[in-house]
């Protein structure tokens, strides 16, 4: 929409010559840099999101490996595994800050930060862990925030979608009238080869979003054209974080089919890629979630 609402903006203003092509293009015009203010936000969200993650996600492979075996070590120094003070604190060893969901790996960190408290030998400790945490929680709060954000601006950019749709349908009108005995004219206005989906062998299409617990979302239909007998998938769980049951990858009869046992079941972070066969083949391509957690799904065309 980006691309022809853009096209058809341009080749509108070229023509304000014409008085009533003037008054269309006056119409279209505002509705235009609505929809792009709009889009260049939900862009530039999406980009700062996926930054944002990545961050997040290598503060959390810091904490699973160096920054907790540092802490770790300078804590036997002065209480040996197996001592009072060392179970105290450290009750299930390295345990907590290096498997399950990311909140519980940073509570783990915050209760370490509580259980220091008072211990003087340990304050440098204390500090680093301190100083560690307060960088884990902000990179997690900018994380979420921006995950929320994005999911509000896909809507509202959804919206903005329709309404310029409809903007353009509306100079259609105008210009049908106005070139009603030259309607040939008309095509000059729009981008007809992007219209009518000319999309190149190569292309890829990917469809992503979020899926809640207990979910069905169909991802793939007969109205993309390019999900076909013999098509190549790639597809991904993109969930951050650990999640039990993972994602459930399948065809199906209908769109809201649930996992029948056939196709595959992808864990946080893994992807594959298939060919549906003739035989594997069906009008759906569905994404379950069986698990107690949002995650998140990436289906690509090739």
């Amino acid at each position: 929409m980006n691309i022809i609402s853009s096209d058809h903006d341009s080749k509108l203003h070229a023509q304000i010559g014409n008085p009533l092509i003037a008054v269309l293009f006056s119409f279209f015009h505002a509705i235009r840099l609505m929809y792009l203010a709009k889009y260049t936000q939900w862009k530039s969200t999406v980009a700062a999101y996926h930054g944002a993650t990545v961050n997040f996600e290598q503060l959390i492979a810091q904490l699973s490996s160096t920054m907790i075996e540092d802490f770790d070590i300078r804590i036997q120094v002065l209480f040996k595994r197996g001592t009072a003070q060392y179970a105290a604190l450290l009750p299930n060893f390295r345990i907590p800050f290096q498997s399950g969901e990311y909140d519980e790996r940073i509570t783990a960190l915050g209760t370490l930060s509580e259980s220091l408290t008072g211990i003087v030998v340990l304050a440098a400790v204390k500090t680093d862990v301190d100083a560690f945490l307060l960088q884990l929680t902000t990179a997690r709060d900018q994380q979420q925030g921006l995950e929320g954000l994005k999911q509000t601006l896909s809507e509202e950019v959804e919206l903005a979608r329709v309404t310029i749709a409809q903007a353009m349908y509306y100079t259609l009108g105008g210009l049908m009238q106005i070139f009603s005995a030259n309607s040939i004219q008309i095509a000059n206005f729009y981008d007809l080869e992007t219209l009518r989906g000319s999309i190149s062998d190569t292309a890829d299409l990917i469809f992503d979003g979020f899926i809640g617990s207990g979910q069905i979302v169909n991802v793939l239909n007969p109205t993309v054209t390019q999900y076909v007998a013999g098509v190549t998938l790639r597809i991904k769980n993109t969930t951050t974080g650990p999640a039990i049951g993972g994602l459930y990858f399948y065809t199906a009869m209908s769109p809201t089919d649930g996992w029948s046992g056939i196709g595959q079941n992808l864990n946080p972070g893994q992807e594959a890629t298939i060919i549906l066969t003739a035989a594997e083949f069906r009008a759906y391509f569905n994404v379950q979630n069986q698990g107690p957690n949002q995650q998140s799904y990436e289906v690509e065309i090739m």
